[in-house]
């Protein structure tokens, strides 16, 4: 459940503060006849490509025409011809932001080449659509932007369809400018990402997945993969990617890295979180126990901190989350106390814990308490989570399972 300490990051950043209307997305309805038609096309996919990248073990057939463009400085640039009037743009990224702020950003480059390419200047731009989802086991983001070009009768409208996703190398990256063709677009970048799953190994465990849903839009992901090593410790890896309306033509991005360790019995050994944050650098830290006493290093927006923690009994990780949640299940207790390591929250500090069982309640059976933040789940009998609900205000967050492999035990 390394999840909860990624939905604290969300909560004390204050990214939920942005998004009263979060849902308040464009209505296709509104739109004039010829668009909503236009917004219908769609195309067969007749062709296929070889996509072969040695450096990515890539060797797969995908949709559609690719032509390798350009490939240099860590980006590899494809174009994919759909027998429509705009070709579909792909990149691959050795290097990169993350899913979240990566989109972002060639979002807003492309709508830059279409002000050149038009020789029009960007008049309007308004969110149309947001979403998150799974290919196999790999999340993505979804991103489209309705555009104005130009002023009066030399208006130009489009729609610019973006969609990231980042498998073990590298990340995936396809942009489409051009109305319609909103499959064909899923198409082929299932298709591409696909590729780069094929022979891709999986040294996990366990892993899950879950979609994060903020007044009913999907907005982003959060994973958690758990992979034993030869001494028995337990490596666990945790990524998020979230993108949020701040209003109708603005997106605040978010991508959260956290690394820990644990042993089997779930106690800590060391953890380390990274965030980027409107493509920016906001903060990264480490934790590590050094002769009984936990020590914190690294910055937040651009100012160091090097302290130590006043809690200086042990830890749960991640994965002994589960097993807490395991014991609790098979217990006559009610509830359980512990401490953990959320560096969003308060680097500096253990965030006390309770979880508690549910009786009453149909769609949760346990309640995890962490002072300011308190979300009621529902936990399979393997203890798996599978759904959540976090009220804020008028701020409905939801937190769903949408993949999961293996389980949280090495039973």
């Amino acid at each position: 459940m390394k999840h909860l300490k990624i939905i604290t990051c969300l909560i004390f950043s204050s990214i939920l503060s942005f998004g009263a209307n979060a849902a308040d997305l464009i209505n296709i309805k509104d739109f004039p006849d010829w668009f909503q038609e236009a917004m219908t096309r769609e195309s067969e996919l007749k062709e296929m490509s070889n996509l072969e990248i040695k450096q990515y073990n890539v060797n797969s057939e995908v949709k559609g025409e690719f032509t390798l463009v350009s490939d240099s400085d860590g980006v590899r640039y494809y174009t994919i011809d759909i027998g429509s009037a705009s070709p579909i743009q792909c990149y691959v990224f050795t290097d990169f932001d993350g899913p979240a702020n990566s989109l972002y950003s060639v979002v807003e480059y492309s709508l830059s080449s279409a002000e050149t390419l038009n020789k029009k200047s960007l008049t309007g731009k308004s969110n149309y659509s947001l979403n998150s989802g799974v290919i196999e086991n790999t999340p993505y983001l979804s991103l489209d932007i309705l555009y104005n070009l130009g002023e009066g009768k030399e208006t130009v409208s489009g729609i610019l369809k973006g969609m990231s996703a980042q498998t073990n190398q590298s990340l995936q990256l396809c942009i489409h400018n051009e109305v319609g063709y909103r499959q064909t677009f899923f198409n082929v970048f299932e298709s591409f990402v696909q590729a780069f799953l094929d022979n891709q190994t999986n040294p996990n465990f366990f892993e899950a997945l879950y979609q994060l849903t903020i007044n009913e839009v999907p907005m982003g992901y959060m994973r958690e993969r758990y992979a034993k090593d030869a001494d028995g410790d337990i490596g666990i890896t945790n990524n998020s990617a979230i993108l949020i309306p701040v209003d109708a033509s603005s997106i605040a991005r978010n991508d959260t890295v956290s690394t820990s360790w644990s042993r089997p019995d779930g106690s800590l050994i060391n953890a380390s979180e990274y965030t980027l944050k409107n493509g920016v650098k906001n903060s990264q830290f480490w934790l590590e126990d050094k002769d009984g006493v936990w020590h914190v290093k690294g910055e937040l927006q651009g100012k160091p901190i090097q302290t130590t923690l006043e809690h200086s009994g042990w830890l749960l990780s991640g994965f002994g989350s589960y097993l807490e949640l395991d014991i609790l299940r098979k217990s006559e207790d009610n509830s359980d106390k512990f401490h953990m390591w959320a560096p969003s929250a308060d680097p500096t500090s253990a965030l006390p814990v309770v979880l508690s069982k549910l009786n009453d309640d149909t769609n949760a059976n346990f309640e995890i308490d962490m002072g300011a933040i308190v979300m009621k789940f529902l936990a399979d009998e393997k203890g798996v989570f599978q759904k959540g609900t976090i009220a804020q205000g008028p701020i409905l967050m939801k937190v769903e399972l949408i993949y999961s492999q293996g389980e949280p035990s090495l039973q």
